[in-house]
């Protein structure tokens, strides 16, 4: 069992996570929900070793974990599968996997790559797979490590009984996902945060998705694609491929790495395309951003720290001020909760009734 005491993470502009204390049993699914922001994330990443609580601790079997880093909690059996896997493009599958892990548990690559990604060799480069398959590469990498405990960080459709047969053996999985309906139907409990705090832990047979939706965000009802929003079948180099003639708004799917970079400071994120101004207006213009995008955060931060929907915000007002008169986004709301997609949506309208070509990739 894995549990956390008063666990409190504090940055210099905000409270991220205040007083978390919620056990994880053995071989059971746990969803953590939430709003943009309410610190699924954090949590998380406290719990992989990415970064350190401010106050707290961890115990998993009554034993005190002491986590520095994610090398710490591979040790403990504790693996995260991140949103955006870290993995070398340029290396294939195999040497991917290899990374980190006994020559021992290395013979097990071929046998567990033809489980996840059966249409593809071991010697396949991780630059010619899909968002899915790169998932899933990281999925296989996490799997060999053998984790008592298994984060899943926003991933994409996995049936339920592949999850629950990963739990027959104790396996404790725990998911963050904004998809309401998926987390009922996959997990045994789903965990409710919301400001920092746990708002709510239930089983899932004793909650709806209305439930939900109205607890965490006030809402109960489904956002659609407002009928003003083309869907164009068109792919990201296409568009990129667009931008060499004439400046056009650019959201990619992986807004981490193609948009941005977790290592970049929020002032070098916002001030990408004004490199030619001097600092002291660059400054104002990364403020002038900020305030636009309703996002509280210092310049000298890192995009690491940033929330999904913190960062869309971000890349979005910076693409909005070049003035584009073509917006492409790409899977926009992927991450985004009820009225982080309906805030969007509403922006986008916006847009387009003002003037700008606004298309969702397809």
């Amino acid at each position: 069992m894995l549990e956390l005491k008063d666990i409190s993470v504090n940055y210099s502009y905000k409270k991220v996570l205040t007083k978390i204390s919620v056990c994880f049993e053995k071989g059971k699914i746990y969803s953590l929900l939430g709003e943009n922001g309410a610190g699924k994330t954090t949590l998380a990443r406290v719990i992989c070793g990415d970064i350190l609580q401010t106050s707290g601790e961890l115990f998993l079997d009554n034993k005190k974990l002491l986590i520095h880093k994610p090398k710490d909690a591979i040790k403990n059996g504790i693996v995260c599968v991140h949103q955006r896997p870290l993995l070398a493009p340029s290396l294939s599958i195999k040497d991917n996997l290899r990374i980190g892990i006994s020559r021992e548990m290395a013979k097990n690559i071929p046998e567990i790559v033809k489980k996840w990604l059966p249409n593809r060799k071991i010697t396949d480069s991780v630059n010619q797979l899909s968002e899915n398959e790169v998932f899933f590469t990281a999925f296989a990498g996490a799997l060999l490590k053998k984790p008592l405990i298994l984060i899943l960080d926003e991933p994409p459709f996995i049936e339920k009984s592949v999850l629950k047969d990963l739990c027959k053996n104790g396996l404790t999985i725990i998911m963050i996902t904004h998809n309401l309906e998926e987390a009922l139907e996959k997990s045994d409990e789903v965990i409710l945060l919301k400001d920092g705090e746990i708002l709510e832990k239930t089983e899932t047979s004793k909650i709806t998705a209305a439930d939900i939706s109205k607890k965490l965000f006030g809402l109960t009802k489904i956002v659609k694609l407002p009928k003003e929003l083309q869907i164009k079948k068109i792919s990201e180099d296409e568009v990129l491929e667009k931008r060499k003639n004439n400046f056009t708004g650019y959201i990619p799917s992986d807004r981490t790495f193609r948009a941005s970079n977790p290592a970049l400071t929020i002032f070098q994120l916002l001030t990408a395309y004004k490199t030619e101004k001097k600092q002291s207006e660059l400054e104002e213009y990364a403020k002038q951003l900020l305030q636009k995008a309703d996002v509280n955060i210092k310049l000298n931060e890192k995009a690491v720290c940033l929330s999904g929907g913190m960062l869309q915000r971000l890349i979005l007002e910076r693409e909005l001020a070049e003035n584009p008169k073509e917006l492409y986004l790409f899977n926009p709301t992927h991450g985004l909760d009820v009225e982080a997609t309906e805030k969007l949506y509403s922006r986008l309208v916006t847009l387009a009734k003002n003037g700008t070509k606004v298309i969702i990739g397809n």
